[in-house]
């Protein structure tokens, strides 16, 4: 008999039960060692079959003598900025314990085009690796729901970076207070009128199962403070430089301007200083820009860049921490660690009086 998708597959200890037999037996005779009779083995194969058992590839592995199988890396993006770094932090601090940690990434964002991610992600639990890291961001239902049935297999799971609609070891970096401190810096300098600018795939993740943590933050740190909210200051644009010069086009065509703006991502923030500062507007005389992340890049700004940090290297070295500490045999319930960031002051932002 067959297993839906909503059975828990049967184990070798439920075969074995269902045989009367030792567990041991049962995986020789599914192995094909020992020195058991056909009869016995064809039976034990037999009921095996008829129950739906699947032999779970990591123990499998793992009784052939590889003790330190591999460790896979899924990401929904790849970039020039953290997303990447981090993905190389971890995978450099595995590689030295030992694992083999190659990456797989499927960027989607259309509806028609996720089910790419499932069929990546299903093929990648088919190899048995002994835990998946899974990289929270831009990653549809659908690959949650193959990870299940990796975990029912006796797989590991690690998320990182948002939280993820999966019970399993998590390290969440928190983008909501991320954007509540970089707002409320600019407030508790005097600016009344600030606005936001955001990437727009974030209104393709609050679609799925993520909620708009930046914007939350944000509005938080506003209202908190008595401000007004003005949604036409809450900017979308493209990512990384070209979103930084549709947001500078956007800002200069404005007749009412904030004062202040958060800018989520440095390389957006460089871009759209760069750009209205070559149009005659002051950084941080006539606008003060705070930025997110504190990448390198803030420093070499045309004004150094104050900036929202998100650690890298903290989360990074989370992620393997708690993945090596289940590996060696901690089975408490899933867990789930939060990062903050803190403000970098720089040059860009002045109060008012």
């Amino acid at each position: 008999m067959s297993n839906d998708k909503n059975t828990v597959p049967p184990t070798l200890q439920d075969v074995a039960e269902a045989l009367g037999m030792h567990k041991s037996t049962v995986s020789y005779a599914l192995s094909g060692k020992g020195t058991l009779s056909v009869g016995t083995r064809n039976r034990i194969l037999s009921a095996a079959r008829d129950m739906g058992y699947v032999p779970n590839p990591i123990a499998q592995r793992l009784a052939s003598g590889h003790r330190n199988p591999a460790v896979f890396i899924f990401s929904g993006v790849l970039d020039v900025g953290l997303a990447t770094e981090k993905i190389l932090l971890i995978q450099r601090e595995l590689t030295g314990e030992g694992f083999e940690v190659p990456i797989y990434t499927c960027y989607e964002s259309a509806d028609t085009e996720r089910r790419t991610q499932a069929a990546q992600i299903r093929q990648i639990c088919r190899q048995g690796p002994r835990a998946i890291i899974c990289a929270g961001q831009m990653l549809d239902h659908s690959v949650f729901e193959e990870l299940r049935e990796y975990q029912s297999t006796g797989g590991h799971v690690v998320s990182y970076d948002s939280a993820v609609p999966l019970t399993c070891d998590q390290v969440i970096f928190d983008r909501e207070h991320n954007a509540y401190i970089a707002a409320k810096y600019l407030l508790e300098r005097g600016h009344r009128n600030i606005g936001l600018g955001l990437p727009s795939n974030i209104e393709w993740i609050s679609k799925n199962y993520m909620q708009p943590e930046r914007p939350k933050g944000f509005l938080r740190a506003v209202v908190e403070c008595g401000a007004t909210v003005n949604d036409e200051w809450i900017f979308h644009h493209s990512t990384y430089e070209r979103g930084g010069e549709e947001l500078a086009k956007r800002f200069m065509e404005m007749k009412g301007r904030p004062t202040g703006l958060c800018i989520v991502n440095d390389y957006v923030a460089l871009a759209f200083m760069v750009t209205v500062m070559r149009h005659g507007i002051r950084i941080p005389e006539d606008l003060s820009v705070i930025g997110h992340d504190n990448q390198t890049i803030a420093d070499y700004c045309p004004v150094p860049l104050t900036s929202a940090t998100q650690p890298a290297e903290e989360i990074a070295h989370a992620v393997v921490k708690m993945l090596l500490d289940r590996l060696n045999g901690n089975d408490e319930p899933a867990r789930s660690v939060t990062i903050a960031g803190r403000v970098i002051e720089r040059q860009s932002v002045s109060g008012l009086e």
